[in-house]
């Protein structure tokens, strides 16, 4: 009896650790870090292109730091002399207040506590289309909305505020048309760094660079990750964007992988 209780405990002990996976992702005491550097499209004084920004829509109901509330709004802006706007969130389960910020024209968007990120971006997008389609032209890609100012021109970036979204200006708004260089390899600062966890399809968090373009992740576990950059697509006509993208393994405990130098042009 005793050697059969011993036999059952080991079977049972095989399975646990042969069904074992290690997952990548956060909880651990690794870090990944690396540095960012890239060259910055200079015009001439006879340049011109119109704004395109990248707002990353997030919702994750009881997550800290990714719950979009009751009229959180963000702002879009056009050209001096436009309409500037502000995009504002009214949740069907408990209707909110307008902003009614002066000098701009709201555009809501309705949500509900159940609605995905993807859902909410894709309400977001009819919403600007439908208000503002004289002023911006909108794309989406799952959670992710491009939206490109209809007129050429200096344009006051695009601002989260309170929301939980992630805004990026892909390409700067500028007043004229003409020829282009790029600028002298430089450390990018304030540029945000993307991390994808083992063999995910999406990233699963951000950080941004400091003033000497370093980042790292911290709190990794074992296993492998990939960090990016987003770039100005040099070979487009459409002033798209490519990845910038490293590869780092996590082999044990309290490591710090440098997962070596991301370069970018913007």
């Amino acid at each position: 009896m005793k050697f059969k209780s011993i036999f059952i405990l080991a079977c049972l002990l095989t399975v646990g650790f042969t069904s074992c996976k290690k997952v990548e992702g956060p909880g651990g005491s690794s870090s990944i870090k690396g540095k960012l550097m890239g060259s910055i499209i200079q015009g001439s004084s006879s340049e011109a292109r119109s704004e395109i920004t990248h707002i990353t829509i997030t919702h994750a109901n009881g997550v800290d730091g990714s719950i979009l509330d009751n009229s959180d709004y963000f702002l879009l802006n056009t050209p001096n002399g436009g309409t500037y706007y502000y995009v504002w969130f009214e949740n069907s389960n408990f209707p909110g207040q307008d902003p009614s910020l002066s000098g701009r024209t709201g555009i809501k968007v309705t949500y509900s506590n159940s609605a995905s990120n993807v859902t909410i971006a894709s309400n977001t997008e009819a919403a600007i289309q439908s208000g503002a389609s004289a002023d911006f032209t909108v794309s989406r890609i799952g959670d992710i909305l491009t939206i490109t100012n209809t007129a050429i021109g200096e344009v006051p970036d695009a601002d989260d505020v309170n929301t939980p979204f992630i805004v990026d200006v892909a390409t700067q708004g500028r007043s004229a048309t003409g020829s282009s260089s790029l600028s002298n390899e430089a450390a990018i600062a304030d540029e945000r760094i993307y991390i994808i966890y083992g063999e995910e399809d999406f990233y699963s968090e951000s950080v941004r660079t400091d003033e000497a373009g370093n980042f790292q992740f911290t709190g990794l576990t074992r296993g492998d990750y990939r960090v990016f950059a987003l770039s100005v697509d040099t070979l487009s006509a459409s002033g798209g964007m490519v990845r910038s993208e490293l590869s780092a393994s996590i082999t044990e405990k309290e490591q710090v992988v440098d997962a070596g130098q991301l370069n970018i042009i913007k």
